[in-house]
């Protein structure tokens, strides 16, 4: 399967227009441009959508469009998306992913294999227009560094965390415009410009000091006795 380079021109074109910004909390795949769309999990909170799908709904319009052409029709469902500008990521297997991803590479660069570093598939691959579908949680797999010109990539993915399958059912996501005509995120029938939080609002509470350590020689013994005042 290939993509025609026409199917990327405006996420590129929205891509050069307001680059992504980086991203410094993937710890074992690394740093960089690397920004995920639809719905994230937020440590201690159920999974929720990604502020990148409010602060940048033309962005989430284009990628919610491809999917429905040309990811749902290659049988890989998907509530969330990753998108990568030149990030060499390292070594990794996609976490709470469930089931197959859908990746694609696009842009002007030559090179920047991605590599499957395990199992039967173990090889470089060439994603430039040609998506590779496979299962990348249980895969160990990495971007070989040194390609030339600007590498984009986009992954489709299901999230999935067991520790939150009970969770209350999302509402669909959505952008679309509003009376002004401005463009919005919708999270089902209603615009959404952020999640509350249930520590948002609330004054931090510092903690008190420790108390003062005291050192004092005890003659009875022939040692040292620690007391706090």
């Amino acid at each position: 399967m290939e993509i025609p380079e026409e199917a990327f021109a405006q996420i590129l074109e929205e891509l050069e227009r307001r680059p992504l910004q980086l991203n410094k909390y993937r710890n074992i795949a690394g740093a960089g441009k690397t920004q995920a769309f639809g719905v994230v999990g937020r440590r201690c909170l159920p999974p929720d959508y990604s502020r990148q799908c409010w602060t940048r709904p033309r962005l989430y319009q284009l990628l919610l469009e491809f999917g429905d052409r040309w990811v749902r029709p290659a049988g890989v469902d998907f509530t969330s998306v990753t998108v990568n500008c030149n990030y060499a990521a390292a070594p990794h297997r996609d976490k709470n992913n469930n089931g197959r991803s859908f990746l694609v590479g696009f842009g002007n660069y030559q090179g920047g294999y991605t590599a499957l570093l395990e199992g039967e598939l173990k090889g470089d691959y060439d994603i430039r227009f040609r998506p590779l579908i496979l299962d990348f949680s249980s895969v160990l797999h990495c971007v070989k560094e040194g390609w030339t010109g600007d590498r984009y990539s986009l992954v489709f993915y299901r999230y999935s965390n067991p520790k939150w399958e009970l969770a209350t059912p999302l509402p669909p996501p959505s952008v679309k415009e509003i009376e002004t005509g401005k463009l919005c995120f919708f999270r089902g029938e209603e615009v959404c410009f952020g999640l509350p939080h249930p520590l948002r609002g609330r004054k931090k509470v510092k903690a008190p000091p420790p108390p003062a350590a005291v050192l004092e020689e005890d003659r009875d013994c022939g040692g040292f006795v620690v007391t706090f005042d």
